[in-house]
């Protein structure tokens, strides 16, 4: 093959070459640029400690993480930034404090929420933010019975929730398990509810009956 010629087929190889690798990086742009930047503020806690809030924050934080679905801006940058520009409101925890504090920063998007504690039950509920739209994009609500040992999966699939994606099955039948659980134990205490009166007029009408001696 003369030398012209594998000269030229030389060349159409590494313009190839140049063209795939600008397809693949104007992809990988894309795809990274697709995901908006996201902020999780710390969720009130209403009858939990401190420390708790803080650890299941940090779980639902991990979680999002997981999905791929986000890009997060983590506490320690925002609250970097938020000192450069003199801002004093650095307990953040609500929608409003949220959509001003991304103006500033310059993320997309802001979780909120909180965890109300009553006795055994936890209610978990989230907000997925617009930080231009200032709107609720998502909610998400859970409500969990038992030890808190155990919620870890309740907070774990509201990230999944908040990205419009499946949960991983391990969470996902974790939640559903306990789900179904506490719906029996719901749907007896309503029976027993129910017959309450029932047996307490039985109770009464007997108090008045004649007793019967044995013989």
């Amino acid at each position: 093959m003369p030398i012209y010629i594998r000269g030229a087929i030389f060349k159409i190889f590494i313009i190839q070459i140049a063209l795939l690798s600008i397809v693949n990086t104007q992809t990988k742009q894309t795809r990274y640029d697709a995901k908006p930047t996201l902020a999780l503020f710390t969720f009130e806690g209403n009858g939990m400690n401190d420390e708790d809030v803080a650890l299941y924050t940090g779980y639902l934080n991990l979680e999002l993480h997981q999905t791929k679905s986000f890009i997060l801006v983590e506490k320690i940058q925002i609250n970097e930034l938020l000192r450069e520009k003199e801002y004093d409101k650095m307990d953040c925890k609500t929608a409003d404090c949220a959509i001003e504090i991304g103006k500033l920063v310059g993320f997309k998007k802001a979780i909120v929420g909180s965890f109300s504690l009553v006795a055994d039950t936890c209610t978990i509920k989230g907000s997925l933010i617009g930080i231009e739209s200032k709107e609720v994009e998502k909610t998400a609500e859970r409500t969990y019975v038992g030890d808190l040992e155990g919620i870890n999966p309740f907070v774990q699939i509201m990230a999944w929730e908040f990205a419009g994606l499946d949960a991983p099955k391990d969470i996902f039948n974790a939640v559903e398990i306990v789900d179904e659980v506490d719906e029996k134990k719901s749907i007896w205490r309503w029976i027993n509810w129910a017959i309450k009166p029932f047996n307490y007029i039985a109770n009464r009408v007997r108090d008045f009956l004649p007793s019967q001696s044995s013989e």
